[in-house]
């Protein structure tokens, strides 16, 4: 028995026009931060390969999964945009899919030999090295495109900022705990099970092994600890931190009138100020002094007015504390100790000679360089194994581009950074702001930094936010 569908709808009573008429308020996006009920709001299941890759880090690295802790979790979210079918790329995105797909073509030169350098082993550490590096790549670039491509409900933007504030909390509590106890190691569950013949390799060796600081000689002769936890070294450290402050600012300063938030905020801030000193990593300290005048900056352009003052009042806080504490002495003799600076610029110039006999493809994995900067007789011993064959390409990004990815790959690194701040430049909500400072970032961050794994899961991480808030327009 079917029912009849009448032919004209009955004319709806008053009440009915009045919520027809009255404006859609409810349809607005909420408050960046919202309200407690709805930050108690069940997490969906979409969210939870996210969740795990920024926030449960820190279990993988106790785990000893750190070397495929992002690209494993990055197969659900591959798994869920090839569920739906059609996927939006942002323009830009075309030059990170031919980044890959070069870096897939330089696998055919792992075993050249680089001029001026030492013949490469066809180890199982260069053939690990070399997925790594590329799973780290693809990785990033599904991040980028799962976070443009769910929606606000889906994946609110509100969380993904809650979760990369709450990386930045890990990594200064891993700093301070670097100082407290800078000799704290032990071996991961996984060290323990993998087999001899991997874990002789230093490589691998040193993922499954878990370290609270770095220990080199920077200041003196010396080693001294630097706060690296929770990863191994402490540039990485350093980069993230940096990278994520941001977001930690938009997620406990802004929207918000709880004053025990924005006291929990600034003691937090005030608290990194101690292992980003003793990082003694000056690319870290230039890198936040950058983020802090590009903020001014994209602050005053949107005309907020009591945030500048705020930035401003905090450097000059900053400022004040480093000067008239002991933090000001160690800053200073960093400075004035640049002893790293010969042997960069000797790995360096090597990087662009490998890249002059393969411009195009590269070699697909870093090289050795023949004896020191200083002597092509000064090498490597069981008395000085710090002394010379140093890996081309490990002072920074762009330098490890042009070894395993020719001139052509570094250049489709840049322009991709580049082409996704020109893309969103006229995005001046706080999380185009945040978004759009990854770019200056990661330009300065290539010359001095390598950036994998989590590093590029937070730059991606952040332009995908932005991509979506710019045709969404969901926060202002």
């Amino acid at each position: 028995m079917t029912t009849a569908i009448p032919s004209r709808s009955p004319e709806p009573d008053s009440s009915v026009r009045a919520v027809a008429a009255a404006p859609t308020r409810a349809l607005a996006a909420p408050p960046l931060l919202g309200h407690r009920a709805r930050q108690r709001d069940p997490m969906p299941l979409r969210e939870w390969a996210l969740f795990a890759m920024i926030v449960l880090y820190p279990v993988g690295w106790l785990l000893g999964l750190t070397l495929v802790w992002i690209p494993l979790l990055a197969v659900p979210m591959a798994l869920e945009l090839f569920r739906r079918g059609r996927v939006k790329l942002p323009a830009p995105f075309a030059l990170w899919a031919l980044l890959i797909f070069l870096g897939l073509v330089s696998s055919t030169m792992l075993g050249t030999q680089p001029p001026d350098a030492l013949p490469p082993e066809m180890s199982i550490g260069r053939i690990l090295a070399y997925v790594q590096r590329m799973s780290d790549l693809a990785a990033a670039g599904v991040v980028l495109l799962y976070i443009g491509n769910l929606t606000e409900r889906e994946l609110p933007t509100k969380r993904v900022v809650k979760m990369l504030a709450g990386l930045f909390v890990v990594l200064v509590v891993g700093g301070i705990a670097g100082m407290v106890l800078p000799r704290f190691a032990i071996s991961t569950p996984l060290a323990e099970v993998l087999p001899k013949f991997l874990m002789s390799n230093g490589f691998v060796r040193s993922s499954v092994k878990i370290e609270l600081s770095q220990w080199q000689s920077i200041l003196e002769e010396a080693p001294r600890p630097r706060p690296a936890a929770p990863f191994q070294y402490t540039n990485t450290w350093g980069q993230c931190l940096v990278l994520l402050l941001p977001w930690f600012l938009i997620a406990t300063l802004h929207n918000t009138k709880s004053l025990w938030r924005r006291f929990w905020a600034i003691g937090v801030l005030v608290l990194s100020m101690v292992p980003t000193v003793f990082s003694l990593n000056r690319g870290m300290w230039v890198g936040l002094g950058l983020a802090v005048a590009y903020l001014t900056v994209r602050l005053a352009i949107r005309g907020s007015v009591l945030p500048v003052v705020g930035v401003m009042v905090g450097v000059a806080l900053v400022g004040i504390i480093t000067l008239t504490t002991p933090l000001g002495d160690t800053v200073m003799e960093r400075i004035n100790t640049p002893h790293s600076n010969e042997g960069r610029a000797s790995l360096n110039g090597a990087a662009v000679t490998a890249a002059l006999g393969s411009p195009i493809i590269g070699y697909g994995g870093q090289a050795e360089t023949i004896g020191s900067e200083r002597s092509i007789a000064i090498g490597q011993s069981a008395s000085c194994e710090q002394c010379g064959n140093r890996d081309i390409g490990s002072d920074g990004q762009l330098w490890a581009l042009l070894i395993t990815q020719g001139f052509v790959g570094a250049a489709l690194y840049i322009v991709f950074f580049l082409w996704m701040g020109w893309r969103f430049r006229r995005e001046h909500s706080w999380i185009g702001i945040a978004g759009g400072l990854v770019v200056p970032l990661s330009l300065w961050f290539m010359t001095i930094y390598n950036s994998g794994g989590m590093t590029l899961v937070i730059m991606m991480a952040g332009l995908g936010l932005m991509w979506r808030n710019a045709t969404t327009k969901a926060y202002r």
